[in-house]
């Protein structure tokens, strides 16, 4: 008997515009940048990371859903391995860990809500005990994006989460503000 949870299967007929979701992030960056940034960040090309914190040049990476939901979709795959594409296109944390990126950043804009993560240390931990999260194939046009679904309470109270420094917080106050 397996202990994995059961993969999500696809809607049929449910197929994701690129496009359109540039647009919806595009918009949320902007949002991002006024409510939480406008004297601390500066923006990016958006190739290697959103913004650069203006005090210690560091790169943070945004990610904006929106939905209210009690889980966060951690993307593995921006596009999934197939015979076609076997190197596929690293996502989320994995694609900023790559692109040395300081900070990854999950906002649940319905619920005005952040989740702060250093980025390898949040993809090695979903590496180490990814199967026990349920995965999410999402449908694009000419590819398939796989990620997570994590239980955003995995984060709020779990103190071993915590002292391996891969949840920072709730607040950008410590990356933001700081004075060096």
């Amino acid at each position: 008997m397996s202990t994995s949870p059961p993969a999500t299967k696809f809607k049929a007929g449910r197929t994701f515009s690129m496009a359109a979701q540039l647009k919806k992030g595009k918009a949320a960056e902007k949002d991002f940048m006024e409510r939480y940034g406008m004297s601390a960040l500066d923006r990016t090309d958006g190739r290697k990371g959103d913004f650069r914190i203006k005090w210690s040049r560091a790169v943070l990476e945004l990610k904006a859903d929106f939905y209210d939901s009690k889980n966060l979709f951690i993307e593995r795959w921006s596009v999934l391995p197939t015979e076609e594409r076997p190197e596929g296109k690293p996502g989320g944390p994995w694609q900023s860990a790559a692109n040395g990126t300081a900070y990854f950043v999950y906002w649940m804009t319905m619920q005005d809500e952040l989740f702060v993560f250093e980025p390898s240390k949040l993809a090695a931990y979903i590496d180490n005990c990814g199967k026990k999260f349920r995965t999410v194939h999402v449908r694009n046009k000419g590819y398939t994006t796989m990620g997570y679904v994590v239980p955003q309470d995995l984060f709020k109270v779990s103190a071993d989460i915590a002292d391996k420094g891969i949840y920072l917080g709730s607040s950008l106050d410590k990356i933001l503000l700081f004075t060096p």
